[in-house]
C-alpha cells in the first residue's frame, strides 16, 4: 500500500466521525489534525490543562478540550 492509498483508507474510515487528536505538537499531532480537517473530518484536540500548545491549537481554529473530554466525545482517538 502506498502513501496515497493509505491516506484514502484513513479518510474513508474516519468519514462522518469525530476524531480526537490527543497531543498537538509539531512532531505529528498538529499535521494530522490539519490533514484530517482539510479533508472534511471533524477534529477536536485533547490536551492537558495548561499545555503550552493549547492556545496554538485554538488559534488554528480547533476545539480544544481536556484529554478525557476530547476522548469521550470522539469515535476515534489518536495519540501523538
Amino acid at each position: 500500500m502506498n502513501d496515497r492509498e493509505f491516506k484514502q483508507m484513513i479518510l474513508k474510515c474516519y468519514r462522518k466521525k469525530t476524531v480526537a487528536i490527543l497531543g498537538y505538537h509539531d512532531n505529528g499531532g498538529q499535521q494530522r489534525a490539519h490533514f484530517l480537517r482539510s479533508h472534511g473530518i471533524d477534529v477536536v484536540i485533547g490536551l492537558r490543562i495548561g499545555d503550552e500548545n493549547w492556545e496554538l491549537a485554538a488559534k488554528d481554529g480547533f476545539t480544544v478540550l481536556p484529554v478525557w473530554e476530547a476522548a469521550e466525545i470522539a469515535q476515534v482517538a489518536q495519540v501523538w
